[in-house]
C-alpha cells in the first residue's frame, strides 16, 4: 500500500509539474504586432537596405514588430495605399511627394529622413558631346521623367538659371540619350549614374546642387492619426530601422548580402557601389533628422514651380520627436 501511495504521488507531481511547464509556456508566449510597410518603387534596391538588414537580424522582432514590406507602383503608390489605411508606414524617394500630397489635404506627416541634402538627381550628358555645364545645355534637347520628382528639379534649376530646353518625356529609358536623338537626360545618381558607366558609356555629369538646388533623399511617413494613436510603434519601427541604417553603413557588404536574399539577380558590385552613394548621404547627426529648412526649401521650389497651390508651413509636415527620442533613449 506504501509503495502504491508513493507511485500515485509521483504521478500527482508529474501531471503538475506538466501542467505548471504549459503554464509557463503560454504565459510566456509573445505576440508580434504586424505593420506593413510600402517602399516606393517596384523593384528591390539598395536604398532599401537599411529596412531588409533591420528584417534579416532581428531588430524588428526584438522591438516586438512583425513587418511586411510591400513594392510601391504607380498605381500602388505609398502616398495611396497609407492614406487609404493600406499601409501603415510608406517610404518616398523624397520630401517633395509628402509636400505634393499634404497640398491636395492628404493627412500625411513624415517622421524620418534618411538622407540629407543627396542631390541624387541629376544630368547626364555623354562625354563626346563636348556638353559640360548647364549653359551648353541652352536650346538642347533633355530627357524628362513627366510625374516624377526630378521633373520638378530639373525645371527650377532651368527657371533659376534662365536656360531654355525642349523637354522630350523619356522615364527611365536612355536610348535615346545613347543614340544621341537627345543631348542630355536625367539621372539618379545611384542608378544610370553607375549602370551606365559600369557599361563602357562615358558621361559628363551637371549636378543641381552646384547650382542651389537642393534634394533630400528616401523619407518615412505615416498617418497623422497613427501618429496620435499608435506612437510606441512608430518609434519601435524608427528604432529598428534606424539600427538597420547604421549597420548598413558599418557592414556594407554584409548588409547587400542580405539584400541579395530578397532578389537573388540583383548584381552584388553594383549594389554596393550604389550602397555607397546612399551611405555617403545618411543622415548622422542624428540618423534619420529632419529639419525645417529642408522642409520649407522643398516646399518654396514647388510652390514657385507651381506644382503646388498654396503655401504650407514646413513645421506642419513632419514630427522630429520619435528620432530625438531614439537618439536619447540610445
Amino acid at each position: 500500500m506504501h509503495k502504491e501511495n508513493e507511485i500515485l504521488i509521483t504521478i500527482i507531481a508529474a501531471v503538475l509539474i506538466i501542467a505548471l511547464l504549459l503554464f509557463l509556456g503560454c504565459t510566456n508566449t509573445t505576440t508580434e504586432t504586424n505593420v506593413s510597410v510600402r517602399l516606393p518603387i517596384p523593384v528591390v534596391e539598395a536604398g532599401q537596405t537599411p529596412f531588409y538588414v533591420a528584417n534579416d537580424l532581428g531588430f524588428y522582432e526584438v522591438e516586438g514588430l512583425n513587418v511586411i514590406f510591400n513594392l510601391g507602383s504607380q498605381e500602388l503608390n505609398p502616398v495611396s495605399m497609407v492614406t487609404l489605411g493600406t499601409d501603415d508606414f510608406g517610404v518616398l524617394g523624397g520630401p517633395d511627394t509628402l509636400v505634393v500630397a499634404r497640398d491636395k489635404d492628404k493627412p500625411l506627416k513624415a517622421i524620418a529622413v534618411l538622407h540629407e541634402n543627396s542631390n541624387f538627381p541629376v544630368i547626364l550628358t555623354l562625354k563626346d558631346s563636348g556638353i559640360e555645364t548647364l549653359k551648353d545645355l541652352d536650346e538642347k534637347k533633355v530627357g524628362f521623367f513627366y510625374g516624377h520628382i526630378s521633373t520638378d528639379i530639373l525645371r527650377a534649376l532651368f527657371n533659376k538659371e534662365s536656360i531654355a530646353v525642349q523637354e522630350v518625356d523619356v522615364g527611365f529609358d536612355y536610348s535615346q540619350l545613347l543614340s544621341k536623338s537627345i543631348d542630355a537626360q536625367w539621372a539618379f545618381r545611384q542608378t544610370a549614374g553607375i549602370t551606365l558607366p559600369s557599361k563602357g558609356v562615358k558621361l559628363n555629369v551637371i549636378q543641381p546642387a552646384d547650382y542651389g538646388i537642393n534634394s533630400h533623399g528616401y523619407t518615412i511617413f505615416v498617418r497623422e492619426e497613427f501618429i496620435t494613436k499608435n506612437p510606441e510603434i512608430i518609434e519601435k519601427f524608427l528604432r529598428a530601422t534606424l539600427k538597420g541604417v547604421r549597420y548598413s553603413a558599418k557592414h556594407p557588404e554584409k548588409s547587400i548580402d542580405i539584400l541579395l536574399k530578397y532578389d537573388s539577380k540583383l548584381d552584388k558590385d553594383t549594389e554596393l557601389q550604389r550602397l555607397a552613394v546612399y551611405n555617403l548621404a545618411t543622415s548622422t547627426k542624428p540618423y534619420g533628422k529632419m529639419t525645417y529648412d529642408m522642409f520649407d526649401e522643398t516646399m518654396q521650389r514647388l510652390l514657385d514651380e507651381k506644382v503646388i497651390s498654396k503655401s504650407i508651413d514646413a513645421k506642419d509636415l513632419f514630427d522630429n520627436s520619435f528620432v530625438k527620442n531614439i537618439q536619447v533613449a540610445n
